[in-house]
């Protein structure tokens, strides 16, 4: 499923969502649930969730196939005149917003290669990193 069809339905379930929850809370309210109304919900949320959950599979995949197979990256963030630290962020790294958490708990940058400063090619490696690393192993 394309992007613009999945914002399209979830435009949908946020413009319908407020109403619908106020019927069936009422309904329930009343001792008087509707089956319909909750197969409906349900079926939608299900839908937009299924479609969610496979297109983060699609956008993680394209992600972990530009990685290095080693999962060292480096860190995010630049110190002026500090050589950084490369990070282990395992086989399958944890996306948090714009970079990843290695396993000692520091952002990377979601890239292998240079950092913003240049400098990613002299980068030391992380000692937490190493110490995880090795205990997985």
């Amino acid at each position: 499923m394309n992007d613009t069809l999945l914002l399209e339905r979830i435009r949908d379930l946020h413009a319908s969502l407020g109403t619908d929850l106020a019927f069936l809370a009422r309904t329930f309210e009343e001792d008087l649930p509707r089956p319909d109304a909750l197969r409906d919900l349900g079926e939608r949320l299900l839908d937009l969730g299924g479609a969610l959950v496979a297109r983060s599979d699609e956008l993680n995949a394209a992600i972990l196939a530009v990685l290095p197979p080693d999962g060292w990256l480096p860190e995010a963030g630049t110190r002026r005149h500090v050589i950084g630290l490369v990070h282990q962020v395992g086989p399958r790294p944890l996306r948090c917003g714009a970079v990843f958490l290695a396993l000692c708990g520091s952002a990377c940058y979601p890239f292998y290669g240079r950092d913003a400063t240049n400098r990613s090619a002299r980068h030391e490696r992380c000692e937490s990193c190493l110490a995880r690393a090795s205990s997985r192993a």
